[in-house]
């Protein structure tokens, strides 16, 4: 519609068509609430089983995760415990025969360092996978140096008992760590989908408690006005008359108002130089 006959347009004709508008909606809420009753219906039982496999699989992530943790904690206890005992045995001197490149033991803060990186840092999951693969050639080279020697005292035997012990828990949790991470990948998309259809849910159903909210009131509102139409306008029209005789507008009050609330509040100001 043109700006000219928009202006054009009466009190009287503008309600007759909020009148018209008030009827046809009338008449077609029941099928709009129906439909969506209908596609409510349709989404629930597939929110229902997406939910269920999305918890599943967060039992499955959450269950491997503690079970690396729990790993990864008693690996670190037999670690502090091993570099004890390693200091022991290289204090007494039945430490010996060692390769040169374990001679300082390195091995184990690199161990320490790759645990520190795992436990504290936002890891994406390339950058995990590098530290676990840096820690299973540590372990791996490890191994190798326990094939070559021999128990020679019983401080030894537990030395390399507990390495053994050790090595094993980290393979264990690495495993879980794998197990997790594949979880996390599977479950990534049955997650996004149940977020999609979750929300697509709950708007539907609020589209459709706001159409029955509508259409209860719906006898109402057409009552409403046909009786203005039938009665005159004069009400509602009172507030625009009252700004043509140079009455202040309404909006502008209200606005006026707000103002001089805003204008009120204390002023809070830092300390004053000196």
């Amino acid at each position: 519609m043109e700006i000219d006959a928009l202006l054009n347009v009466t009190p009287q004709e503008i309600a007759e068509q909020l009148l018209t508008r008030r009827k046809v909606l009338r008449e077609q809420l029941p099928n709009i609430i129906k439909t969506l009753d209908g596609e409510s219906e349709s989404l629930s039982p597939k929110v229902i089983k997406l939910k269920e496999k999305n918890d599943k699989n967060k039992i499955e992530i959450s269950r491997h995760k503690e079970r690396r943790d729990g790993l990864q904690t008693e690996a670190r206890v037999l670690l502090d415990e091993i570099k004890l005992i390693q200091e022991e045995l290289s204090n007494s001197g039945n430490m010996i025969n060692l390769d040169p490149k374990w001679k300082k033991e390195r091995m184990w803060e690199e161990l320490q360092d790759i645990e520190f990186k795992i436990q504290t840092m936002a890891l994406d999951q390339k950058s995990e996978k590098k530290m676990i693969e840096a820690r299973k050639r540590i372990l791996q080279q490890n191994e190798e140096w326990l094939k070559e020697r021999k128990v020679s005292n019983p401080k030894m035997a537990i030395y390399i008992e507990k390495r053994k012990k050790m090595n094993a828990l980290y393979k264990d949790a690495d495993k879980s760590h794998l197990e997790m991470i594949k979880r996390v990948q599977k479950g990534e998309p049955i997650h996004a989908k149940y977020i999609v259809t979750k929300d697509e849910f709950i708007d539907i159903n609020r589209q459709k408690d706001r159409a029955k909210e509508l259409f209860k009131n719906s006898d109402r509102d057409v009552l409403f006005w046909e009786n203005k139409i039938s009665g005159g306008l004069e009400d509602l029209l009172q507030p625009a008359n009252d700004v043509k005789n140079g009455s202040p507008s309404t909006f502008v009050s209200k606005k006026k108002s707000i103002n001089k609330i805003k204008l009120s509040k204390p002023i809070i100001k830092g300390d004053e130089e000196e």
